[in-house]
């Protein structure tokens, strides 16, 4: 059922007007209608609205019902109150999925209202998606049903990322973030209360699909706990990573996810348990959770086989730190074999660390080749299992050199290489921007490096495991 939802062949949007608000905004209904439009969906769209003829160079219908073609997805725009006669038209049509895009039900208090919408979706065999919802992205089939200004990105980038959410504003300002660091994906779906159709139901239909490489989950709750854990088991062993957050860790983080989307939150030792038994990846700052999946879509196929790094850095304090970093996440820096570091000696000044974090020193201005040259060393050792890069403050012309360096590196290692580049973007105009277009990972602090090829590590030791378990 799923398919006439995120593949949908035909499309009716209820509610469908035109105009802005106040503030400027284009109004729900006609948002719905344009974004759909605008993004070159190929399919038929249907506007529905008693007070127009036309909407968007369409007819349009007073009724779904009125639609003489077979519709497969009704978006309801409409407030609250009118979304149950909504959902009975469409059910007498045979409409199959219906998004619901209003607030105001079991979220506000309202479960009878949620219960009476549920009631009508099912008596007429609809799946209902939502109700407090903003919709989803089929980015792949430009099929954006989605009333989150997010969509007045167009095109969107591409990618293999599967984002999965309970919250729509929160999604969409994460996407969009994400998208402007370089990162891009395949499908985007905001649950909102989950009245019928849960996070669970699109993981489980989504990890069949080729088009997604890595989920990213942004959860309050889950509703269907056994088929998402089936759900979690298949990706493991499709080798798909999970990357999730979880809202909920606080008394009063929980009890606002009740509030915001009807969800029980739930215990957050039980999910802990749960992420380390099925190999998700659990991050603590929502800011992390599209980067780090984006780590997985880009470099996932170079896991690193141990925890050992080694570090590149032309500054003395960021190396501390780096080294600080690895010590706090279980990651070990092993010192170079002396013919390593005789080599490395012979472009760095004796002032210079060639141990291992490697230290080129600003004397790394007179050779343009350093970075490029250590770390293809570093990562040519066996006691080597992924490198970090680090560059502090760094303007043009010398950043494109290091955005060239660090990305035909890491583009050519059969090691993860990730970059942390701690200097303004901004004076980094042209380098840091091939670091994105060459999909070569890349934080903005040491820590955020380090992080991140932990969690590659982990990803690897919980496959590891899985593989040994199988074999037994």
């Amino acid at each position: 059922m799923l398919d006439a939802m995120l593949h949908a062949r035909s499309v009716a949007v209820i509610g469908a007007s035109k105009g802005t608000t106040e503030t400027g905004g284009a109004k729900l209904g006609a948002a719905a209608l344009n974004y759909l439009v605008d993004h070159g969906f190929e399919g038929p769209i249907f506007p529905v609205n008693p007070r127009y003829e036309e909407l968007a160079g369409r007819r349009c219908y007073a009724n779904v019902r009125d639609i003489e073609d077979e519709v497969d997805l009704a978006l309801i725009v409409l407030r609250a109150g009118a979304c149950v006669e909504a959902m009975e038209d469409c059910a007498a049509k045979g409409v199959k999925v219906a998004v619901v895009f209003a607030a105001g039900f079991a979220e506000a208090g309202d479960s009878a209202l949620q219960d009476r919408l549920l009631a009508a979706a099912k008596a007429g065999g609809v799946r209902l998606a939502g109700p407090n919802t903003n919709g989803f992205i089929n980015a792949v089939d430009n099929l954006v049903c989605c009333t989150s200004s997010v969509s007045d990105i167009n095109p969107f980038p591409g990618g293999d990322i599967a984002f999965i959410g309970q919250s729509g504003a929160l999604g969409g300002s994460m996407l969009g973030c994400a998208m402007e660091e370089g990162s891009g994906f395949s499908y985007s779906v905001t649950t909102g209360n989950e009245a019928d159709l849960g996070a669970a139901d699109y993981l489980d239909y989504l990890i069949d699909d080729d088009r997604v490489r890595v989920f990213a989950l942004l959860l309050e709750g889950v509703g269907d706990v056994p088929k998402f854990l089936a759900a979690a088991s298949k990706a493991a062993r499709m080798r798909k990573p999970i990357v999730v957050y979880k809202v909920g860790l606080s008394d009063i983080g929980a009890e606002a996810c009740v509030s915001h989307t009807s969800a029980l939150a739930g215990s957050d030792r039980v999910f802990d348990a749960v992420c380390r038994q099925y190999g998700l990846i659990r991050v603590d700052d929502l800011a992390e959770l599209l980067p780090t999946a984006t780590v997985f879509s880009w470099v996932g196929d170079k896991l690193p086989r141990g925890n050992r790094v080694g570090i590149v850095t032309a500054s003395g304090g960021i190396s501390g730190v780096a080294a600080d970093e690895c010590h706090r996440w279980g990651l070990e820096i092993p010192e170079l074999d002396a013919g390593t570091k005789a080599k490395i000696r012979e472009f760095v000044p004796s002032y210079g660390s060639v141990r291992n974090p490697v230290d080129l020193t600003q004397q790394v201005r007179s050779f343009a080749s350093a970075y490029q040259d250590a770390a293809r060393m570093l990562l040519d050792l066996d006691t080597i299992d992924g490198v970090i890069l680090l560059a502090t403050m760094v303007g043009e012309p010398r950043a494109s050199i290091y955005g060239k360096e660090f990305s035909t590196v890491a583009r050519e290692a059969s090691k993860p290489v990730i970059v942390g580049w701690a200097g303004p973007p901004g004076l980094a105009s042209k380098g840091f921007p091939m670091l994105q277009a060459t999909r070569t990972p890349t934080f903005r602090s040491a820590r955020g490096a380090v992080k991140a090829m932990r969690r590659l590590y982990d990803y690897r030791t919980f496959l590891d495991r899985l593989a040994r378990e199988a074999a037994e």
